[in-house]
């Protein structure tokens, strides 16, 4: 209970009081007749705005080290897609991580759940009219699960002592504290009256320790809210970009189907881990079956062991930091647009890590190359919006042909050229850039003519693949994935099926 103050304490109080106001009125009257008033005033009010700046930037510079930061980081095998929606995300995590009681009140939980979830529906289902229902249940319950296994790992981890404190127990320590709270509060006003000043310095010192505890109680908070908004959101993405699946699979860790009968049409033996898959494009007589030749360490005539192909035919390619991979040889193309694409070749499309086509250097009629390319990003954009575009590679053939046509002696430096024909290597790589619109960098220069040795395909088309072997491996992620997800969708078919039959038949018979 609060102490009442007698007027017998409150006299006692002013006899204690009144000495050390005197003396302050002494002390200023004595400044002011020195005439050192508002010197000291000055003196005064700079120094206790000093302290006051002071004490404003340690509290910002200082954190509380309760737990460690939870981070949370998007998948780096995500779709071009969902980036945006992981944006969302960050900026919905900054606005809501001032509030601390979204895990005491439901609604408010609830409300952010939601927003969350409608956040990031809207990025992939824009065109629906109830975008956050645009997923089958099963799918909804496995969200649920993976977010409360998450956050509660991440309780358990990094907040000490959560595992054995009930929230029973957390109530009664409410309560024991605030009669505690209660009965100090009576022991330090009478304290106050008898020894000023060692109760001036516990409350300061009580002052500072409670500011110090509300800190990390809402850096505790904060961090928990942030927890659950990015995990939330991470998932979310998984679920409507449609990477959540129901069993825990490793995509790449199986064969896909397609690629076990390429390996078995090459003639080899087919490994259970999915291989790197790259498309061979380019117009008639553009040099791609010299360029497999190539590829394969061995350079044979235009009319050799790999001619032009009426459909595709896959190659096992293997070479040091490649492990395995699969070439497949297509049949040139002139002038086709998307609907008179073979259906042959647009089935690979979606099948596929790297694209590597080969254009003419020599030549300036890019037109069915740029027809193609734009083909394959127009089918990504509307029919394969999960998926990523396979890695687009140029291999500019014939450079030796480019002017002066008489001079060839490389190797040549195109990023800083000097020479007439470095200059000319360098215009057109630039020309095919600007017309397929690719980086430059993206476009390499090989020669591979029978009168000539190879040019700049172990030197320049090879390392330039593994560069971009990131890409491509989360390419072939996202392809082996969806094709998972596709045997799976119809195996539970299958397998809902044969229950209905069952039950059927116990009903039958009875």
């Amino acid at each position: 209970m609060p102490i009442q103050l007698t007027r017998f304490g409150i006299f006692l109080g002013l006899l204690f009081l009144l000495p050390w106001l005197a003396l302050i009125a002494l002390g200023g009257r004595w400044l002011w007749e020195h005439g050192w008033l508002f010197y000291s005033v000055g003196v005064l009010s700079a120094f206790l705005l000093l302290l006051s700046g002071l004490l404003r930037w340690r509290s910002k510079q200082t954190k509380a080290l309760v737990i460690e930061p939870l981070v949370i980081t998007p998948n780096p095998n995500w779709p071009d897609t969902a980036l945006p929606a992981w944006a969302a995300i960050d900026e919905l995590a900054k606005n809501w991580s001032a509030r601390t009681d979204l895990f005491t009140d439901q609604n408010n939980l609830l409300k952010l759940s939601n927003e969350v979830l409608i956040t990031v529906a809207k990025q992939f289902h824009a065109d629906s009219k109830h975008p956050i229902m645009e997923f089958p249940l099963p799918y909804l319950l496995k969200l649920i699960v993976l977010v409360c296994e998450d956050i509660q790992h991440e309780v358990l981890d990094k907040i000490p002592g959560s595992h054995a404190v009930s929230v029973g127990d957390l109530l009664r320590y409410k309560q024991w504290y605030d009669t505690l709270a209660t009965v100090k509060q009576a022991v330090d006003v009478g304290h106050a009256l008898f020894n000023w000043p060692s109760a001036a310095l516990g409350k300061i010192r009580s002052t500072l320790l409670g500011k110090g505890l509300n800190l990390v109680t809402d850096e505790l908070r904060q961090r928990l809210v942030n927890a659950y908004i990015r995990k939330l959101g991470y998932y979310a993405i998984q679920l409507y970009s449609g990477q959540l699946t129901l069993e825990a699979i490793a995509p790449t860790d199986t064969l896909t189907q397609y690629a076990q009968q390429d390996k078995t049409q090459a003639g080899r033996e087919a490994k259970s881990v999915e291989p790197l898959r790259l498309l061979i494009l380019g117009q008639v007589s553009a040099g791609k079956s010299t360029l497999i030749n190539a590829l394969f360490g061995e350079i044979k005539s235009a009319a050799g062991l790999l001619p032009t192909t009426p459909e595709i035919t896959p190659y096992v390619l293997e070479r040091d930091g490649l492990q395995q991979a699969i070439v497949l040889d297509s049949p040139g193309y002139a002038g086709l647009q998307h609907n008179e694409v073979p259906l042959a070749l647009k089935q690979q499309w979606a099948k596929v890590d790297v694209v590597l086509m080969v254009c003419n250097a020599a030549q300036a009629a890019r037109e069915a190359d740029a027809q193609q390319l734009n083909a394959i990003r127009r089918y990504f954009q509307e029919e394969r919006q999960n998926q990523a575009l396979p890695v687009i590679l140029v291999v500019a053939t014939q450079i030796d042909r480019l002017r002066p046509v008489r001079e060839w002696q490389p190797p040549y430096n195109i990023q800083a050229p000097t020479r007439p024909k470095e200059h000319s290597i360098r215009q057109a790589c630039a020309a095919i850039a600007q017309d397929l619109s690719l980086p430059l960098d993206h476009i390499v220069p090989v020669c591979m003519a029978p009168e000539q040795a190879v040019y700049n395909i172990e030197e320049g088309l090879i390392p330039l693949i593994l560069e971009q072997l990131n890409e491509a491996q989360r390419v072939r992620y996202l392809r082996c994935l969806r094709h998972q997800q596709g045997i799976s969708y119809w195996k539970h078919w299958q397998q809902q099926a044969i229950q209905a039959g069952q039950l059927i038949l116990k009903f039958g018979t009875k």
